[in-house]
């Protein structure tokens, strides 16, 4: 009997609750079938803010302020779901008509008030949150050492193609030795606003060789580069415009080149993005006296490139990088243009040293003719390999105690180690390359 009356008092609290939820859920056709009951459509919004559906609450508000334009417990409700939502263009909108309205009371306009000192903090807030200064300038001097492994780009098995015939490199060919360069840049720029920069950078940097002058290392390298970076919604822009010139000290291969590209990453969201870009770059050597018989025109060329990628954020400390890139290499004399495919995947970590960076990329390129100086039947193709591994940061980063010395945190270092594997159809191009280097960069400040 104690059962049956337990069950029973259950089963009467079970249908009022039931009751009660069914009672207070209000659909939004009986809204519409009373648009202008006020206790209806105040429990229609009070039950959608319940639920999450703000914007229907605020549909709903903003809908009986114009039905009931005394009624202030409509505004003061209004303005703090409006609050909650941290939407400030349209709290400000919703104040200004507000106080633009004789029939909103003082108890209501003393509530704007203090939603006027919150939007006044908030933008206070945006306004510290800008560059303190416009314009932003500072020095680079870096100093960078390379152990290179095969300097000279002796193939694996030390023979080569010439004019159809095999032949050994020259025991004169040079492998290991070290390379270094100093150099200093310049970087001026202007904050155009929150989201906007522009910026010039110049450089000039020194290149030597340690034991050996070949044809392709000491040189003097000039360079400027105009950037301009926009963060439009979800997109970052970067286009650029880039020249570069080396004066090689000891043969006549300077040349000069003139490029431009823009690059964009779109942020899906915290996690994911997508990044891509293209470019387009002109290549002219210089034609003069001592070099005319060489005809350096023959190696001036016309370079499009494009590529495509993903990233994905495996947390707040690592990344994974996929970039799918298409390169297109026209140049006068066809032996020396090409084109190619490549893929790259790369892994970020943020360590406590540093920026660590692991990547492998592979690419081939196709050239477009037959150089039969090296071989009159076989076609170029170069089928490359790369591995690298790269440590950057600061300074104070990989040696705390530095820290004692570098208290503005203006020394930057660089660790690169880099292995290209290269199998080509011509005997010569087939080659592997180890380069380690080390860059340590000072930065000057000229904009506290």
């Amino acid at each position: 009997m104690l059962v049956l009356k337990n069950i029973i008092i259950f089963l009467f609290f079970l249908s009022i609750l039931v009751s009660s939820k069914l009672s207070a859920e209000i659909s939004f056709e009986e809204i519409l079938d009373d648009p202008a009951d006020l206790e209806l459509n105040l429990k229609y919004a009070k039950e959608q803010q319940t639920l999450g559906n703000l914007k229907n609450t605020i549909g709903t508000l903003e809908r009986l302020n114009m039905l009931y334009p005394v009624n202030t417990d409509i505004k003061i409700y209004l303005l703090s779901i409006l609050l909650k939502i941290d939407s400030i263009s349209r709290l400000q909108l919703a104040v200004d008509t507000m106080l633009q309205d004789e029939n909103t009371s003082k108890e209501a306009r003393d509530y704007i008030a203090k939603i006027i000192k919150i939007i006044k903090e908030q933008k206070s807030k945006e306004e510290k949150a800008k560059p303190r200064n416009k314009n932003f300038a500072y020095l680079d001097i870096n100093y960078m050492t390379t152990d290179n492994s095969n300097i000279d780009g002796m193939s694996k098995s030390e023979k080569m193609f010439r004019q159809d015939e095999v032949k050994f490199f020259s025991p004169d060919t040079m492998q290991y030795d070290q390379t270094y360069s100093k150099g200093v840049s310049l970087t001026v720029g202007r904050n155009l606003n929150p989201t906007s920069a522009i910026s010039l950078n110049l450089g000039l940097s020194q290149n030597t060789q340690d034991k050996k002058v070949t044809d392709s290392t000491e040189n003097d390298l000039k360079s400027a580069t105009v950037t301009y970076t926009k963060i439009l919604g979800k997109h970052f822009i970067l286009p650029y415009v880039y020249y570069s010139s080396p004066n090689y000290r000891h043969n006549t291969n300077d040349f000069n080149t003139l490029g431009f590209g823009f690059a964009n990453t779109y942020n899906i969201n915290k996690d994911n993005s997508i990044s891509y870009g293209a470019s387009y770059s002109d290549t002219n050597y210089d034609k003069v006296f001592r070099n005319e018989a060489q005809n350096p025109d023959f190696q001036n060329s016309e370079n499009y490139g494009m590529n495509i990628g993903y990233n994905y954020s495996l947390s707040d400390r690592s990344l994974i990088k996929a970039k799918v890139s298409y390169t297109d290499k026209n140049a006068n004399k066809d032996y020396n243009g090409y084109e190619g495919v490549g893929y790259n995947v790369s892994f970020t970590h943020l360590l406590p040293i540093g920026n660590f960076v692991v990547s492998k990329s592979f690419q081939e390129n196709n050239y477009d003719e037959k150089n039969s100086f090296f071989h009159s039947t076989i076609n170029r193709v170069d089928d490359v390999r790369s591995t690298k591994f790269q440590l950057t940061g600061k300074v104070n980063q990989l040696i705390p105690f530095f820290k004692r010395f570098d208290k503005k945190e203006l020394f930057f270092f660089n660790v690169n180690h880099v292995k290209q594997d290269v199998d080509s159809s011509l005997l010569n191009y087939s080659a592997i390359r180890e380069t380690t280097s080390f860059n340590i960069i000072k930065r000057f400040s000229l904009y506290e």
